[in-house]
């Protein structure tokens, strides 16, 4: 079973991007966007993208790995499980560094759209603040403990989720149905 669950992951189509376009490497900064720019490199942001994708990629992984094991009757063996999370942080952290100019261009787009220039540099003053470089450090091991609080209330609601999932799938079925009966 865990061989079949293999095969079927490894020829399932990857998932189609639905991202917005990026921000063009080109394109002239505003006022906004060079501040923004520079908030987010006052805030480490290719460092906190780099750290919350890999705590996102670790709860995703153990969120598969045990939903596996249920439909598998065999074990996962321990040289997989180490593989694939290599294999899956490796690939995510090349592919972030490779586009981090694009993301982090991105990020401050979106800061420049919702922020003034003199409000992102009244942000960049404020992140200045002894008070706020302090709070950054205690933040790097208090934002871990937060996402697994959140994963944590997720999982418990899964069943809950599943059944909601099931009653929409067989609505959709039975409508569909009912629609061919009808031509």
């Amino acid at each position: 079973m865990f061989v079949a669950f293999l095969a079927a992951i490894a020829a399932a189509p990857a998932p189609a991007a639905t991202s917005q376009p990026p921000v063009s490497a080109a394109q002239p900064d505003s006022p906004a966007m060079v501040e923004a720019l520079g908030l987010l490199d006052d805030q480490g942001f290719e460092e906190e993208t780099l750290k919350t994708a890999e705590m996102t990629l670790e709860l995703m992984l153990g969120t598969m790995l045990e939903k596996v094991q249920k439909m598998s009757t065999e074990e996962i063996p321990e040289e997989f499980i180490k593989e694939l999370r290599e294999l899956l942080h490796d690939h995510q952290q090349q592919a972030l560094r490779a586009n981090m100019v694009s993301i982090k261009r991105q990020a401050a787009a979106i800061y420049a759209k919702e922020f003034s220039r003199d409000e992102l540099a009244r942000l960049r003053e404020l992140g200045r603040d002894p008070v706020m470089v302090k709070a950054r450090v205690p933040n790097k091991t208090i934002t871990p403990q937060l996402m697994v609080l959140g994963a944590r209330e997720m999982k418990a609601t899964e069943p809950e989720l599943e059944a909601k999932i099931e009653r929409l799938v067989s609505q959709h079925l039975t409508k569909k149905a009912k629609g061919a009966d009808h031509s």
